[in-house]
């Protein structure tokens, strides 16, 4: 059974250690999950049949339109993460000051001379998300990818995170984080599927009722 408050929503949930885990996972709990894995030994081969490539000053206008698909997506069912979202205005102005921006090594997919996904990769120190015991030496961190609502399922998102895994290699980080809202069914399932392994949960509680 479930109900709603003002400020947010319950479930109540037998005691039974399988659906309590299915509900903590939906966010009565868990919210968010940090993970890490080595990086890779040998360069991973892009298996997609998609076009990886690093992203150009011609690019942005695409890009600016995928810094928004995340957050649009994150707002629907079952994430419900409605956060604060830029403009398309103010994403174009973002990616025209930093797409030159060494720090951060930005890859899209491309399916028929169209980009389809991005995916960003920087070190872990550019992450405040990631600190103290979450923050490994010498960590890559996969920071961002979007893939267009209408391009999913064609392993976009699996080549994107693997290009941004080889860059860490290339780089000489000897290991590379990400992190997931846990209720995004998309990232619960793509990134341990890509050899992420959690090691921390984020855990979420509304005060004042």
């Amino acid at each position: 059974m479930g109900g709603r408050r003002k400020d947010g929503a319950y479930a109540l949930v037998p005691d039974e250690a399988e659906l309590v885990d299915a509900w903590f996972r939906l966010g009565f709990g868990a919210q968010h999950a940090h993970a890490v894995r080595p990086a890779p030994a040998a360069p991973l081969p892009n298996r997609s049949g998609l076009t990886i490539r690093r992203a150009e000053r011609g690019d942005v206008p695409v890009l600016a339109e995928l810094e928004l698909a995340l957050p649009q997506h994150q707002g629907l069912a079952p994430v419900f993460s409605a956060g604060e979202m830029p403009t398309l205005e103010e994403a174009l102005a973002d990616w025209e000051e930093s797409i030159d921006d060494r720090d951060y090594a930005t890859f899209v997919a491309e399916r028929n001379e169209k980009v389809i996904g991005l995916s960003i990769g920087c070190s872990i120190e550019k992450s405040s998300a990631h600190s103290g015991l979450a923050q490994p030496d010498n960590a890559g961190f996969l920071a961002y990818a979007a893939v267009f609502p209408e391009a999913r399922g064609l392993g976009a998102g699996r080549a994107l995170g693997e290009a941004v895994l080889n860059w860490a290699a290339e780089a000489g980080y000897t290991s590379v984080v990400t992190d997931w809202r846990v209720t995004n069914l998309l990232s619960s399932r793509a990134w341990p599927r890509l050899g992420f392994g959690q090691t921390f949960h984020r855990l979420h509680r509304l005060i004042g009722h």
